[in-house]
């Protein structure tokens, strides 16, 4: 069994498909390869018990397309008795941290913005709806708990941005967990304002900024600007 922290980053041609239109966006490809490379710097640093790191690449008509195929791919991973890590391309490690071995069931860390949802697809309304930017599949979770969401990729809406993430929600709060069980804001501190300190101290309230362990920074709000913002908490945190 292995401990892998698991990436994505694919080459993308119709960029209309993530929360608004990316068409015209300058640096989008060169902002996601930095964010890559700081994500796996400071893995490298500060993510306890890692065996390896994989990043899948390919090419896809748009983002929407990759939340299909990638998840067959972590699949196909943990399928191999190994515990999954997957975490998107704009987020940091910033302390030590562990994870891997401490949860025996699927994961996701902290609330989304906003944090409640109602999918008329899938006939659910989520009161608390969590962000899926930071995923841990431990090598003992249920296959029933996959089987959902294979069930509900069958079942596609492909006109939903958030498709993905409801159905990672869905799969987590299907294995009846409580809300305290799940909810650990130092693993997936959410950078939701650029600049607003004030907001995302508050969205984050059980957790201060200064002791989070992994921040996840909403690159699909403007990959340059995150980037930047990324890089400036990277470079105070891996000369730490």
């Amino acid at each position: 069994m292995k401990n892998i922290l698991v990436l994505k980053n694919y080459d993308i041609t119709d960029h209309t498909k993530w929360p608004s239109d990316r068409t015209h966006e300058t640096g989008l490809k060169e902002g996601y390869n930095n964010m890559e490379k700081m994500c796996v710097s400071s893995a490298k640093k500060y993510l306890e018990d890692l065996d390896d790191i994989i990043v899948s690449r390919g090419k896809a008509p748009n983002i929407r397309d990759v939340f299909v195929s990638h998840f067959s791919d972590i699949y196909d991973i943990w399928k191999e008795g190994n515990n999954v890590l997957y975490t998107d391309l704009d987020v940091l490690f910033v302390k030590p941290v562990k994870v891997f071995g401490e949860f025996d069931f699927f994961s996701m860390f902290n609330l989304t913005s906003p944090p409640v949802t109602r999918c008329a697809k899938r006939k659910i309304k989520l009161d608390a709806y969590f962000n899926c930017g930071i995923r841990y599949y431990p090598a003992n979770m249920s296959q029933a708990t996959w089987d959902k969401g294979f069930e509900m990729l069958d079942d596609w809406d492909p006109d939903r941005w958030d498709a993905e993430q409801i159905m990672y929600n869905i799969m987590m709060w299907g294995q009846g967990v409580s809300f305290d069980q799940v909810l650990r804001q130092d693993l997936s501190y959410q950078l939701i304002k650029n600049s607003d300190h004030a907001f995302n101290e508050k969205f984050n309230s059980t957790c201060p900024l200064k002791e989070a362990k992994i921040i996840h920074f909403h690159g699909s709000r403007d990959a340059t600007t995150r980037s930047e913002l990324m890089r400036k908490l990277y470079n105070q945190s891996i000369n730490a």
